[in-house]
């Protein structure tokens, strides 16, 4: 099954692609939603599109015939994040002079020239779980100009590359922390406003690690830490100890311990794998925990104590280190980006 798809942004591209199935998309706040109807295969295709440039798709799905999803545009293409999560996915670009296939656990940075098309193919009756950030480079230039000496050259180029006159393609399998953040946005149960707000937040996490592995795989074999699958699993543990136990961790000797490797290995381990300190981590995760108390209209003490907090003004301040605001005026503040 052949879709034209005439738009680069994520509401467009779900607009498209339910026009060709004869159905209609609906609307939640920043979400653009087509549910498969059952000739065609189960499960949903979502699209986000955010602020300064970025949208993100989620196909989570399983099909009855193999699509095909060319764009074509004269317009300038997007920078392109692709992530597998489940199925194996067919990418055709550059007027099909690249060719690859991104299986489960792989991710991709991409990006076509303006004027020549590309293609996905998608495989039926196999479940399909597929992520992909649109970075609309014009758009997001202007965020990111303070920071482009900092870059490899490869990237400053393609992030310049406004008008898309050059291709651009890396692939490679993804890190555990970057598994861990689309996780999060593939398994977020939450609706509306928050769930906008949240997957926002985690899109913008998901592009800074691709980028930060790509910078890292530029390494020479040597300065690339790597961690052996024994280690793996006992820092997996721990992340989740920390996640169950995040009002009341454990602090990092008895979290060693009870996970059975030695400490210093997994300070070392987790910086390594979560990007992250274990103690930067749980605030990180409390931080997070507390953004959607408050978007469900949970009071700032409350929250506070919800997650750990038994100063209200020290949870405060650690909120408005986070998000850049007080926690009384997270909620207001969405609110107001929000169109009517």
């Amino acid at each position: 099954m052949k879709f034209e798809i005439e738009k680069y942004n994520a509401h467009g591209i779900i607009k498209d692609i339910a026009r060709t199935l004869g159905t209609k998309s609906r609307t939640d706040c920043l979400e653009e939603i087509i549910e498969l109807p059952k000739e065609y295969g189960t499960g949903k295709i979502v699209g986000f599109s955010f602020s300064d440039g970025i949208s993100l798709l989620i196909f989570n799905c399983t099909l009855k015939k193999d699509w095909t999803l060319v764009f074509e545009n004269d317009a300038p293409a997007p920078l392109q994040f692709n992530f597998s999560i489940k199925g194996n996915i067919k990418h055709f670009f550059n007027r099909k002079s690249i060719q690859y296939q991104l299986n489960p656990l792989q991710g991709t940075i991409t990006a076509h020239p303006a004027g020549s098309s590309q293609t996905f193919q998608l495989p039926h009756n196999t479940e399909i779980l597929f992520n992909s950030l649109l970075i609309d480079r014009k758009k997001y230039r202007k965020k990111i100009e303070c920071i482009l000496d900092q870059m490899p050259k490869s990237l400053t180029n393609i992030f310049t590359d406004v008008a898309a006159k050059n291709s651009f393609f890396y692939q490679s399998n993804y890190s555990l922390s970057i598994a861990g953040c689309i996780k999060k946005i593939t398994e977020d149960k939450n609706e509306g406003l928050v769930r906008s707000t949240f997957l926002e937040g985690k899109a913008l996490e998901l592009f800074s690690k691709q980028i930060k592995q790509y910078q890292d795989d530029l390494n020479s074999p040597g300065r690339q830490v790597m961690l052996r699958k024994y280690d793996l699993e006992k820092i997996r543990m721990a992340k989740n100890i920390l996640v169950k136990e995040l009002v009341n961790p454990p602090i990092i000797e008895e979290l060693a311990k009870r996970v059975g490797i030695n400490r210093q290995k997994l300070k070392m381990g987790f910086k390594k794998v979560y990007d992250k300190t274990i103690n930067n981590y749980v605030r990180a995760e409390r931080m997070e925990m507390a953004s959607i108390l408050l978007l469900h209209g949970m009071s700032v003490r409350q929250t506070a104590s919800e997650v750990g907090y038994s100063n209200q003004s020290h949870f405060a301040k650690r909120f408005r280190e986070r998000y850049g605001i007080l926690p009384k005026d997270y909620l207001k503040t969405i609110r107001s980006k929000i169109p009517d």
